[in-house]
């Protein structure tokens, strides 16, 4: 069986993704700070080995390090982040320096640490970016700019990679209802009707769900993709044709 490394796998598009992973027989090696989740995806699936990691943390940077080196890589999916609104007017450098470190350098990190492998076995990378890195929306500058960053650095490990027959790829969701949003599984009434409206702004008619994402996010990973590299897939309902 194949081996992936997922980062951010405890809940929302991660922890569907590792699902899907599962479901089709590869070995998963998970990562999330919060290990209480992981649990539940590991007690569901016996092909999961979780590992408890702050990727902005050196210190258990290094740990993770010594854990994976034996690890046959065969793909490695960067989704770990944060998503914090913040208007210009309440920014600071410690806004910015956290999304840096957890959008950005997270990925950067631990792609390093699975290279080596990948480059043994021709392997693929897959980086969770987003939409708003191509259309910014108000208060999201720190998030966007750094979505965006990660949009471009796919693309220089895809013209890296390809000599040693590396893959890289990202996805850009749209609006996905994951806890990262503040109307999910709300019951307020304003929230209620602020997803009413973001659905109704969607040319397909809906926000996305995490089975919108996994399949595609899987098949970039699979052989089935083998000729696809430097691909940036927008996954959004239609609303970046929205003016």
């Amino acid at each position: 069986m194949k081996n992936v490394i997922i980062s951010g796998a405890s809940s929302g598009i991660g922890a569907e993704i590792v699902r899907y992973f599962a479901r089709n027989s590869w070995n998963l090696y998970i990562i999330s700070r919060n290990k209480s989740k992981m649990s539940l995806l590991t007690n569901e699936f016996p092909n999961i080995k979780s590992y408890v990691c702050d990727l902005t943390s050196q210190a258990d940077l290094e740990t993770l390090k010594l854990e994976l080196k034996d690890i046959d890589v065969h793909a490695l999916i960067n989704n770990a982040g944060i998503y914090q609104p913040r208007s210009i007017d309440d920014d600071n450098d410690e806004v910015w320096s956290h999304h840096f470190e957890s959008n950005l350098m997270s990925a950067v990190r631990l792609t390093r640490i699975a290279w080596p492998s990948l480059k043994k076995n021709q392997g693929a990378i897959l980086n969770i970016s987003s939409t708003l890195a191509i259309r910014p929306i108000a208060n999201t500058s720190a998030y966007s700019a750094l979505k965006a960053a990660m949009s471009n650095w796919t693309l220089s490990l895809a013209i890296e990679g390809a000599s040693h027959g590396v893959r890289a790829n990202g996805i850009c969701p749209g609006i996905i209802d994951t806890p990262i949003h503040s109307y999910f599984d709300s019951q307020l009434k304003e929230d209620i009707d602020l997803h009413k409206n973001l659905q109704a702004a969607q040319p397909l008619g809906r926000t996305g769900k995490v089975s919108d994402i996994a399949p595609m996010a899987y098949q970039l990973c699979s052989d089935e993709s083998r000729w696809i590299t430097g691909t940036l897939l927008n996954i959004d309902g239609g609303i970046l044709l929205n003016s």
